[in-house]
C-alpha cells in the first residue's frame, strides 16, 4: 500500500547538499547516492511500519551503501509521511528532530 508523502524542503535541501558533495568527489557517486535516496524513500512510502520508533513519533530508515538516515513521522490514522531530515551518521539526531 503507499501512503502519501511529504519531503520537507529541509530534507530536500539536505539531498542537494549530499548529491554536490559525493558527485565532485567521484563523478556518478552524487546521482547513485539520490538513486538510493529514491529507493528507500519508496520503500517507507511502501511499507513505514518497518521502520521502528526512535523519538517520540520519529521513524528512522537507514540507508545501504551511504551512511544517511531519513528521519520521518508516520501518522498511521491518516496513512500520511512526513520526511523532516536526511542525516548523515555523524551529525547529532537529537537537535534536528524537530518537524
Amino acid at each position: 500500500m503507499s501512503h502519501e508523502m511529504l519531503v520537507s524542503s529541509r530534507a530536500s535541501a539536505q539531498i542537494a547538499a549530499a548529491f554536490e558533495w559525493y558527485e565532485k568527489r567521484v563523478p556518478g557517486l552524487g546521482s547513485d547516492f539520490v538513486r538510493r535516496i529514491d529507493a528507500t524513500l519508496f520503500l517507507v512510502q511502501q511499507s513505514p511500519q518497518l521502520f521502528r520508533l526512535r523519538q517520540g513519533r520519529m521513524r528512522l530508515a537507514m540507508m545501504d551503501r551511504f551512511p544517511y538516515a531519513i528521519y520521518f513521522v508516520w501518522d498511521e490514522t491518516t496513512g500520511f509521511i512526513s520526511v523532516s531530515r536526511i542525516l548523515h551518521y555523524s551529525q547529532n539526531s537529537s537537535g534536528h528532530l524537530e518537524l
